[in-house]
């Protein structure tokens, strides 16, 4: 990846279909420094390569659609913030909706090593 926008955007058009497609969830997997941790709207946390694998093995099973929209801001020289939309499906078919803010931080590199997910 080029910039650390760069990365966050690939991340969120990863994120629409890497449920579907083996080698975008794999993609998605390496936009993530081996440390990193995530933790959910729902108040899940990942931590390492394996944890961020099995949360989105998890996430793709709950959720099998989803079309997001983003806009990304920088807040510091490692931090940016992610304002998101989601239209999605659930595995048991509901359709729905929501809105939310991701915080990212980046290393050197430009891979993930923390995200925050918050639902609004």
């Amino acid at each position: 990846m080029n910039t650390p926008t760069d990365t966050l955007n690939r991340y969120f058009s990863l994120s629409n279909t890497a449920g579907q497609n083996g080698q975008d969830f794999t993609e998605l997997i390496k936009l993530f420094a081996s440390e990193a941790t995530i933790t959910s709207g729902r108040g899940e946390t990942a931590k390492g390569i394996d944890g961020i694998q099995d949360f989105f093995r998890t996430f793709f099973a709950r959720n099998t659609e989803l079309h997001h929209v983003w806009n990304t801001r920088r807040v510091d020289s490692t931090q940016y913030a992610v304002d998101w939309a989601v239209a999605g499906r659930s595995a048991a078919g509901k359709v729905f909706a929501i809105t939310g803010t991701d915080t990212a931080t980046l290393n050197a590199d430009n891979r993930i090593t923390s995200l925050l997910v918050e639902v609004h």
